[in-house]
């Protein structure tokens, strides 16, 4: 499975869920770029995004912060990340399981899933596909889950932002093989794609088959990564004046 490029335009607005991960082209967007990201309905920052010094200089406003891993590798490979992510005023997703301090945990399951509280992680377990599957289910309504949600808003002082998002746009998605970086300040370390030629192999058949799995529910996920690699899902190229020369 591939994807195509879209000659349909995207013009982000509140019905959109713009996930910013952390690939080193943020460090190319422009103040035209972050000004548009900022009028989406939600803002989630993936991983090393959170801290990234694009995101940081520009004041990024995360709706959401998305880690999967926060208690395990990005600990010691993103420094000052776990301090971000305890001062955030974002609402933080994790993963089942992990002990992560969050709001929100997610189950990564492998096939779509609309529960509330599920993630399709489509055999690789990244962190923006997953969320993707999440932010595109409602808030769970029966009663015990919303007195839970609103104990955790009382304590923690954060109000759940909106979910079941039919739109999804994806920043620094660059996925391009052999380069694993990230965004200034987003970690040394590089992506688990790059490991090898089978591993990101394995990792675009997942976005192949999240992307494929969204199509059947009428959900738009599209790319919007200057010069992104990844083939395996829709890609706009963003307006010029996103993308400094």
């Amino acid at each position: 499975m591939s994807g195509e490029d879209s000659a349909e335009p995207v013009e982000l607005d509140r019905h959109w869920a713009v996930v910013v991960c952390a690939g080193p082209s943020l460090d190319r967007l422009a103040a035209p770029a972050w000004k548009a990201i900022g009028q989406a309905g939600v803002v989630v920052g993936v991983n090393g995004a959170l801290v990234a010094d694009a995101c940081t200089s520009h004041r990024v406003r995360f709706d959401y912060a998305a880690a999967l891993d926060v208690a395990t590798t990005l600990s010691s490979d993103i420094p000052g990340f776990l301090e971000a992510w305890a001062r955030t005023p974002a609402w933080r997703v994790s993963a089942h399981g992990t002990g992560a301090v969050c709001e929100s945990a997610v189950r990564r399951v492998e096939s779509w899933s609309d529960e509330p509280d599920a993630g399709f992680a489509a055999g690789c377990s990244i962190t923006a596909m997953v969320v993707g599957n999440w932010l595109s289910n409602a808030w769970p309504t029966d009663a015990e889950s919303v007195r839970t949600l609103q104990a955790i808003e009382a304590t923690s002082g954060k109000f759940a932002p909106p979910r079941r998002f039919r739109q999804l746009a994806y920043i620094g998605l660059d996925m391009i093989a052999g380069q694993g970086g990230h965004a200034r300040g987003a970690g040394h370390h590089h992506s688990g794609f790059a490991a090898s030629p089978d591993r990101y192999a394995q990792i675009a058949d997942g976005w192949a088959h999240f992307a494929a799995a969204a199509r059947e529910r009428n959900i738009r996920a599209v790319n919007l990564t200057p010069n992104s690699g990844l083939a395996a899902m829709a890609r706009i190229e963003p307006p010029g004046d996103w993308v400094r020369a």
